[in-house]
C-alpha cells in the first residue's frame, strides 16, 4: 500500500520544520582574536577557549603556525599537570585566519568562517529543525532538535581519534587519519581503515585486527571504543588493556608515527587529586603482551634501516650492511632508472619488508619475474621474495626492514649501478 502527500498536508509539514527555529538566547558567535591561554597543550599551540564546556572538554580555536587556526574540542583541565589533548577537530587541511568566526545561528547551522566570510566547514543543517547546541560529557558536541534527536554530531566526523563510545561505520566515516607532523595540521600519511572484512592500518597494510574479530561470521559494519577500553564489533569484542579501568575519559589515537595508542585521563594518587594522563595501551610496542613489536612500525629505523628486537642494528648499503644511524637513507634510485643508468640490487637474506606479514603478495611467481617488476617499474625501491611461497611483493617505499629467522625470506634493495 502507498500513500501521497496532498499539496495541503505537505506544505503543512515543511512549514513546520521550517519555524523550528534556534531561539536567541541560544544562538551565539565567537570571534578568534584576544589573548591566548597561558597552559601547554599538545604540539606546543597556541590557543583560545571558547566558552563552550564540559569538564574536562572545551572547544577552542588553536594554531601551530601562525594564523593557520582549527576549530577543536580539547581534553584535561588546567589544574592538571597532563597536557590538554586535541580530541575533535572540525577544519583539518583548512586552516582559518585571525578574526575568523564561529556562528550558529537561527537556522539551526554551525559555521566557522574565515574573517572575510568565506566559509571553511559547517554543519550543512540550516532549517532542518534544529533548536540547540551542546558540548556533552563525554565530548561529544551536538545540534539537536526539540525531543532532543541529535541531528548532527562531532562523534560521527573523527579525525585521528576516537573518544568512548565513538565509532567507525561503514554507513558513515571509516577510517581514522593521522596528522602531518606536530607543525603542520593537516592529513598525514597513515590511515586506519574498516571495511567489511578486515580493520588495516595503511599504507602497504602493516597491521590489521582482522584475525581479533571472528570475521567468518560476518561482516565488520562499525568499531566502537568502549569506556572498558576495549573495540567492539557486531562480532565481538577485543580488550586493548589488561588494566581494570571503566572511564569515558579515554581516546585512541593514530600518532604521527603511524602507531596506536590509548590514552586515559585518571585521578592520580597525590592528596591535591590531579588527574594525569596514562598511556594503557601501544599496538606496536616492546613489551612481551604487545599485539605487535616495534620492529613492524613503518618509522622505527626513520627512512630506512635494518630492525631486530625492537633496535635499529644496520644500514642496507651498496656494499652490504653498515652501522645504523638516524642519517641512514633510501637510495635515489628512481633518476638513474629514467636516465636508463642501470639499477643492481643488494641481496639480503632473512629480511621482510613490514608489509609482508599481513598482505598475501603477488603470486606465486618466479624470482626472475618479481625482479622484473621492480626492474621496470621506475617508482620500486625494492622487491622482496619468499622461496617458500613464491609470493612477491614490490616496495615503493622501505623505511624499516625487520630482520626475521628464515632464510627463506629474501629483500633484494634497488641500487644505482654508479
Amino acid at each position: 500500500m502507498s500513500f501521497v502527500l496532498s499539496p495541503f498536508l505537505f506544505s503543512i509539514l515543511s512549514s513546520s520544520i521550517a519555524q523550528a527555529s534556534v531561539p536567541p538566547s541560544a544562538r551565539f558567535q565567537y570571534i578568534n582574536a584576544g589573548e591566548f591561554g597561558e597552559y601547554i597543550v599538545e604540539y606546543d599551540a597556541n590557543y583560545r577557549f571558547l566558552d563552550p564546556f564540559a569538564q574536562p572538554f572545551q572547544l577552542c580555536f588553536y594554531n601551530t603556525t601562525p594564523n593557520a587556526y582549527t576549530l577543536a574540542v580539547r581534553m584535561g583541565t588546567v589544574s592538571s599537570e597532563g597536557l590538554m589533548r586535541w580530541v575533535w577537530e572540525a577544519n583539518r587541511g583548512i586552516p582559518v585566519d585571525e578574526s575568523a568566526t564561529v556562528t550558529f545561528g537561527e537556522d539551526g547551522n554551525l559555521v566557522l568562517a574565515h574573517s572575510d566570510g568565506r566559509i571553511a566547514w559547517q554543519t550543512n543543517t540550516a532549517n532542518k529543525g534544529v533548536v540547540g547546541f551542546e558540548l556533552l560529557s563525554n565530548g561529544n558536541m551536538v545540534l539537536y532538535d526539540k525531543n532532543r534527536k541529535f541531528v548532527w554530531q562531532s562523534f560521527d566526523s573523527p579525525t585521528d581519534t576516537l573518544l568512548v563510545g565513538q565509532s567507525l561505520k561503514l554507513e558513515g566515516v571509516t577510517k581514522l587519519v593521522s596528522r602531518a607532523s606536530r607543525k603542520q595540521n593537516r592529513n598525514g600519511r597513515y590511515s586506519l581503515v574498516l571495511e567489511p572484512k578486515s580493520l588495516p592500518i595503511v599504507p602497504y597494510i602493516y597491521f590489521s585486527f582482522s584475525s581479533n574479530f571472528g570475521l567468518e561470521k560476518g561482516l565488520l559494519k562499525y568499531v566502537r571504543l568502549n569506556s572498558d577500553l576495549s573495540l567492539s564489533t557486531k562480532l565481538g569484542n577485543l580488550r586493548l588493556s589488561s588494566r581494570s579501568y571503566n572511564t569515558t575519559l579515554s581516546y585512541l589515537r593514530l600518532d604521527i608515527n603511524g602507531n596506536l595508542k590509548l590514552y586515559t585521563y585518571l585521578y592520580d594518587n597525590e592528596p591535591r587529586g590531579d588527574m594525569a594522563w596514562e598511556n594503557t595501551f601501544t599496538l606496536f610496542d616492546a613489551k612481551p603482551q604487545s599485539l605487535e613489536g616495534t620492529c613492524q612500525l613503518p618509522e622505527t629505523c626513520g627512512e630506512l634501516g635494518l630492525c631486530s628486537n625492537g633496535t635499529c642494528v644496520a644500514c642496507p648499503a651498496p656494499n652490504g650492511l653498515k652501522k645504523w644511524t638516524t642519517k641512514c637513507e633510501q637510495a635515489n634510485v628512481e633518476k638513474a632508472c629514467k636516465a636508463k643508468q642501470g639499477v643492481r640490487y643488494v641481496k639480503l637474506e632473512g629480511v621482510d619488508h613490514f608489509m609482508s606479514k599481513y598482505s598475501k603478495g603477488n603470486g606465486p611467481m618466479k624470482l626472475e619475474t618479481c625482479r622484473n617488476k621492480c626492474t621496470n617499474d621506475c617508482k620500486c625501491l625494492g622487491h622482496f621474495y619468499n622461496t617458500q611461497t613464491h609470493k612477491c611483493w614490490i616496495a615503493y617505499d622501505l623505511k624499516t626492514l625487520t630482520k626475521v629467522p628464515y632464510s627463506t625470506h629474501l629483500a633484494f634493495l634497488k641500487m644505482p649501478i654508479n
